[in-house]
């Protein structure tokens, strides 16, 4: 299993900047760097109702990449607790209990973990067979969800306290599959390979897994984000490129068609207000998005100050209240509504990632 999330990540993602708190005032939202455990770079990944956020933090090539907890009461990014000799590790999900799950890497094998709200962590083992596990999703019942993989590939699993780590009975005819996200009610959505390619699904206790297709004209679909009303969002892709899409159980999978018909966009997340966050390509390059039925699309750029210095790239992760994890760059020579030509972007190739926390003020809150 390859460590290529904050890899991948911090080669897509150009920025640099000072790791001190930056809060810049503006007319929706307030905005917060959640700053570095080396002075280099973070990513994070995920948000809770009390606007802590699980991450990761390290050099921006992945080396010394080191799990942690963003602590929104005092403004403070914390090291987590790692297993011995682990040269890796990646807090991918946090509940409203502050628990945490995710990623160590050992020298023997990658095992996915679980945090408690003390910070003591927690080996969660692999499925019969596997010899490798990583952990994608937690909800606040403390149940876990992610991958297991070995000789014959990877299986999604669910992971409780009392039954341990349990793989998913999807379609049969599976050759391999993950799940990335469960709510409260125990709903599991993911994406599984099987004879038609790869396709979102959506898993029940009482139905079990559930096809949720692609956009009509395109071929796979993967599901990346599940509120507790069992609304999905994630990405469908085909010759055309990749389209974020919505899934909810009266109209099924639609494409989100507010966002720019541009070569790629991906919805990350979803809250219980049917607020959703990601990414899309437009002319000036990859920028964050929010989506709501009521308050339609709009680029998160376009609400940040002028002269700020700020480029919002991707957006991870949205809780309740409204607030976003962002992650992008910082630079007092760049600006949202340009696009950077070949010489600079080869300049800025070479230097840190930054997350950030977006807080709305909430009269833009409330309209959406």
């Amino acid at each position: 299993m390859r460590l290529s999330i904050f890899k991948n990540t911090f080669i897509t993602l150009l920025g640099t900047l000072t790791f001190s708190t930056l809060c810049v005032s503006q007319d929706r939202y307030s905005v917060t760097d959640v700053g570095s455990l080396t002075g280099a770079s973070t990513v994070a990944h995920k948000i809770n109702a009390s606007g802590h956020a699980a991450g990761t933090s390290g050099q921006r090539d992945g080396g010394g990449a080191h799990a942690a907890i963003w602590n929104h009461n005092t403004q403070t990014l914390r090291p987590s607790s790692v297993l011995d000799d682990s040269d890796y590790s990646e807090a991918a999900s946090i509940n409203n209990r502050d628990e945490m799950a995710g990623v160590c890497n050992t020298p023997s094998n990658m095992r996915a973990v679980f945090w408690s709200s003390n910070g003591e962590i927690r080996e969660l083992g692999a499925l019969p067979g596997d010899n490798s596990s990583r952990a994608l999703g937690i909800n606040d019942q403390s149940k876990v969800v992610g991958l297991s993989s070995g000789p014959d590939g990877q299986r999604a699993f669910l992971w409780t306290a009392k039954n341990g780590m349990e793989a998913l009975t999807l379609p049969p005819g599976t050759k391999s599959s993950e799940a990335h996200g469960i709510n409260n009610k125990e709903q599991i959505v993911g994406d599984f390979r099987g004879s038609e390619g790869t396709h979102a699904f959506l898993w029940t206790p009482k139905v079990g897994a559930e096809d949720l297709g692609v956009i009509p004209g395109y071929q796979t679909s993967k599901a990346t984000g599940i509120n507790d009303s069992g609304e999905v969002v994630g990405s469908s892709s085909g010759p055309t490129g990749t389209r974020a899409f919505i899934w909810t159980p009266k109209d099924g999978l639609q494409p989100i068609s507010d966002v720019p018909a541009t070569e790629l966009s991906e919805a990350l997340d979803i809250n219980n207000r049917g607020q959703v966050v990601g990414t899309y390509e437009g002319s000036l390059g990859n920028r964050a998005f929010l989506w709501s039925q009521r308050g339609g699309f709009v680029d998160l750029n376009s609400l940040l100050p002028t002269g700020s210095g700020l480029v919002l790239t991707m957006a991870t992760s949205i809780n309740d209240q409204g607030q976003i994890l962002a992650i992008g760059m910082a630079h007092p020579d760049i600006t949202a509504d340009r696009k950077m030509d070949q010489d600079e972007a080869n300049e800025l190739h070479g230097v840190d990632v930054h997350s950030f926390l977006l807080t709305p003020k909430s009269a833009f809150s409330d309209r959406n």
